[in-house]
């Protein structure tokens, strides 16, 4: 084939840009996989993650647990260690107030992970794609016409805005207390009616944290119980010699007994919803018509359903081999830390208060805090002038130690702050350390003359060891009846607390008057002492429901 000058000029440019090209590429080539391409692959991996396994810093994580939690909280599966549900379902009770600032956070958390569960409220409401359902729809208005505990109930049906901006919280609070007791029973009747034939039913407020793992783990393998019996299970509280759950630790009723209570008493409802005016309370009525109609009455599984929250707790004797059910007082910070908390643990064994403690409280525990109120309230010794006296809160005065009863220390406490922290103090025994000083120092002196340090530490005669070993036996005993951990000081009262608990913090006073600061300390040696000599908790202690 003959080829023309124009063919073979094209075929020469088409070899020159080959080349050209190709020596591009070799000079462009390190740059291109040591910068753009790097950069690209990292930002994909971080898009990646994001959006599919996002890993973050577990904001929990600190110096003093790094041995409970994982320095890393993936957030990727956050069900896949909840426990199997069925037959439970989960029955929480809020108010139109404060809907929006709780219900949210248990919606990201554990009712994220329940198949099922119902929220009641005093006002029909949205959140997202979940439905609150008004508990007072049904409530007859003959016994809310002239019942001013139903005008805050009038007026949030009345707000054309959010409630946020028609409510004034601090305002309306009493409000939506004396609101609040008239949910509890219709709630029972319209759970019954949505969800019938359940063999247990949780019933908690917007401010409780249910531990589902603990819970159903007692429920099916440690409680014994059977939920075709008629029980009732809570915290056990009284009023007017009158026990029952209190309704803000949450409590449990069983199917069968829901069943027999609404069925079997159609008109059980509308009497309590007349009675209600005269009462104080809602979960007090559930329980006085409990034993009206069913002659059950509250069985006691506290501390494992609990009023209290973490930074509350009275960590220590009681409260501390015992698995943790429930928590009150629950803010939503506190919500989402706590469900973080159970993400993150490096363990999935029983949660005990224990774990609570070592996970959420220890890091922050210290020598003292200003301005703080660790809620010390066991004992308290104040000053004696009867205008201190007057100015000491009655139930603080009631707690007063008896005078005559009083060491020298505990005389002096109320004085100031640091001496206020010397009662704990007294109670401080040697540790092992000091009994070998005692014993080097005892046999040094019975033959100066002869004895060495290295002869000393050799010579340990079998009544020695016996001796020791005695010795080590009575000063643990005496550190596991600890009975002071902890003091706060204010206005020349100084109390102590037989157990150990963060607290709160207290508003500063003014410059001028020192003896209206909060000052609160934790004799951390005491503590830690204490916690030594208790050792490992060798099974969790689940509580059997005391007799009703």
């Amino acid at each position: 084939m003959i080829v023309t000058p124009i063919s073979r000029r094209y075929r020469v440019f088409g070899g020159i840009a080959a080349l050209a090209l190709f020596a591009t590429y070799l000079h462009v080539r390190p740059q291109w996989k040591e910068a753009p391409f790097e950069y690209a692959r990292e930002y994909y991996h971080s898009v990646k993650d994001y959006l599919g396994s996002p890993v973050y810093n577990n904001t929990l994580y600190s110096e003093g647990n790094k041995q409970t939690v994982n320095q890393y909280y993936n957030s990727s599966n956050p069900c896949a260690n909840f426990p199997n549900t069925d037959g439970v379902l989960l029955v929480m009770k809020t108010g139109a107030t404060e809907a929006f600032d709780r219900i949210p956070t248990h919606l990201l958390t554990t009712l994220n992970c329940l198949p099922d569960f119902l929220i009641f409220s005093d006002m029909e409401q949205q959140v997202g794609p979940y439905h609150i359902y008004d508990a007072l729809a049904e409530f007859e208005e003959s016994a809310k016409a002239h019942n001013e505990d139903f005008d805050l109930y009038r007026d949030q049906k009345e707000c054309p805005v959010s409630q946020k901006s028609c409510v004034d919280a601090k305002r309306d609070g009493q409000k939506a207390w004396n609101l609040d007791k008239y949910k509890f029973l219709p709630i029972m009747e319209q759970t019954w009616k949505m969800r019938p034939g359940r063999d247990w039913y949780i019933f908690a407020e917007a401010d409780t944290y249910v531990f589902w793992a603990n819970v159903m783990h007692w429920l099916k393998k440690e409680s014994g119980l059977n939920h075709r019996e008629k029980l009732y299970l809570g915290s056990r509280s009284f009023i007017g010699g009158t026990p029952f759950a209190h309704g803000g630790s949450g409590y449990i009723i069983s199917g069968t007994l829901l069943k027999h209570l609404i069925e079997y008493h159609p008109g059980m409802v509308k009497q309590y919803n007349v009675k209600g005016a005269h009462e104080c309370c809602g979960d007090l009525m559930l329980a006085q018509a409990l034993e009206e109609y069913e002659d059950v009455k509250v069985r006691q599984i506290w501390p494992m359903i609990n009023g209290e929250k973490p930074s509350t707790l009275p960590y220590g004797p009681g409260h501390w081999c015992e698995p943790i059910m429930t928590m009150h007082h629950m803010n939503a910070e506190e919500i989402s830390s706590v469900w973080q908390y159970e993400q993150t643990r490096t363990t999935d064994s029983t949660l005990l208060i224990k774990d609570l403690y070592e996970g959420l409280i220890q890091p922050k525990m210290q020598v003292t805090r200003q301005n703080w109120d660790n809620l010390s309230d066991d004992v308290c010794y104040i000053n004696r002038d009867p205008h201190a006296q007057l100015r000491a809160e009655g139930h603080l005065r009631d707690r007063q130690k008896d005078e005559n009863d009083m060491n020298d220390v505990e005389k002096e406490a109320w004085k100031s702050p640091e001496n206020c922290a010397k009662v704990c103090g007294s109670q401080d025994v040697p540790d092992e350390e000091e009994w070998d000083l005692h014993g080097i120092a005892e046999r040094t002196s019975n033959d100066p003359s002869t004895a060495n340090d290295t002869e000393v530490a050799e010579d340990t005669s079998p009544s020695d060891a016996a001796a020791r070993e005695a010795w080590k036996k009575s000063m643990n005993e005496k550190k596991r009846n600890r009975s002071c951990f902890q003091y706060r000081w204010h206005e020349e009262v100084c109390c102590t607390a037989k157990s150990f608990k963060l607290g709160a913090p207290k508003a500063a006073p003014d410059e001028d008057n020192l003896n209206a600061r909060w000052t609160s300390g934790w004799h951390l040696k005491g503590i830690n002492d204490w916690i030594e000599a208790m050792g490992e908790c060798t099974k969790p202690e689940w509580k059997s429901p005391d007799p009703s």
